[in-house]
């Protein structure tokens, strides 16, 4: 996830706390609607994501991965079962 933020020229910052892996990243603008799709396809590949709009700092992204998450099987990343 990181490499293809990276790649977007969108520098993240990685944690870890209490079994989840944090990823946050400030999103620089404008992007295409090219680059926003790579975004979101980056951000699909975590269990829990969001978006921060905020006029006084900008966009911000977050991404939170589960440890005991494999990261191969779809269905447990909850794709397609998120409201």
């Amino acid at each position: 996830m990181t490499t293809r933020l990276a790649a977007l020229g969108v520098a993240s910052v990685v944690t870890r706390a209490k079994g989840w892996i944090h990823v946050r990243a400030h999103v620089p603008r404008p992007l295409s609607p090219e680059q926003w799709q790579e975004l979101l396809a980056a951000l699909a590949m975590a269990d829990a994501f969001g978006l921060i709009d905020s006029s006084e700092d900008g966009r911000s992204i977050w991404a939170g991965v589960h440890y005991k998450t494999p990261a191969t099987v779809d269905a447990a990343r909850g794709h397609g079962h998120q409201p």
